[in-house]
């Protein structure tokens, strides 16, 4: 299981690198969006900020060829640690097809379907990407859809993996897994609140208080 990042900015990734159970990172048109003005230049960056692990990269566009073309040039830049996020739209699993079919490593994101997940699979993607909280607030059941993927990717034997995204909590993230997502991703101030809990901090303060005691009060 990789545990990833999602974020486009470089405290986060600095931050996140630093936790020392993050594996990689993921971003998006709209992180991108919120950081720069030119994303490829921006990803290159963001490739030498977090220097190990899997990097997501998604381009915009319409097309397949369109999208290709800017998968491309984002690919080029660490062919063996970039993955193309392509949408899961007619478009954009073409170009997720086209894209793999020259070497370029692939997932289809925006997943809400098990049909979806089959296209995935039948590309060659090696990850399906489903939006677990927002599926949940949409009234679709964000895990009901993890399951869904889980179950058809396991009856086709496939090695194209679950990568939850649109993780809010802890929480979602373990129900998420135990719905059968392989990876996760989610943004730095969720996963720096996993190793967290009220009783490991009591506990520790009680250690902490035992260890500060004069040799003799000891019990």
């Amino acid at each position: 299981m990789t545990i990833l990042i999602d974020s486009a900015s470089p405290d986060d990734l600095a931050a996140a690198a630093d936790l020392g159970f993050v594996g990689g990172f993921t971003t998006n048109p709209i992180l991108m969006a919120r950081q720069t003005a030119e994303p490829l230049r921006h990803f290159e960056r963001l490739l030498t900020v977090f220097a190990t692990g899997p990097a997501f990269y998604q381009p915009s566009g319409d097309s397949a060829a369109t999208l290709c073309a800017e998968a491309r040039s984002a690919a080029a830049l660490a062919p063996e640690r970039v993955v193309i996020k392509a949408p899961a739209t007619a478009s954009g699993i073409r170009a997720a097809g086209d894209l793999v079919g020259d070497g370029v490593r692939c997932a289809l994101t925006a997943v809400y379907s098990p049909a979806q997940a089959l296209l995935a699979h039948q590309v060659g993607c090696e990850w399906a990407i489903p939006y677990v909280d927002r599926a949940a607030r949409q009234g679709v059941g964000g895990c009901v859809v993890v399951d869904a993927m889980a179950a058809i990717l396991a009856r086709l034997e496939s090695s194209t993996r679950i990568l939850a995204a649109s993780l809010k909590s802890p929480q979602q993230i373990v129900d998420a897994v135990l719905s059968g997502a392989d990876d996760i991703t989610a943004a730095l101030d969720v996963l720096r609140s996993l190793p967290t809990h009220p009783l490991s901090e009591a506990a520790v303060a009680d250690f902490d208080a035992a260890a500060r005691q004069p040799a003799a009060q000891r019990p």
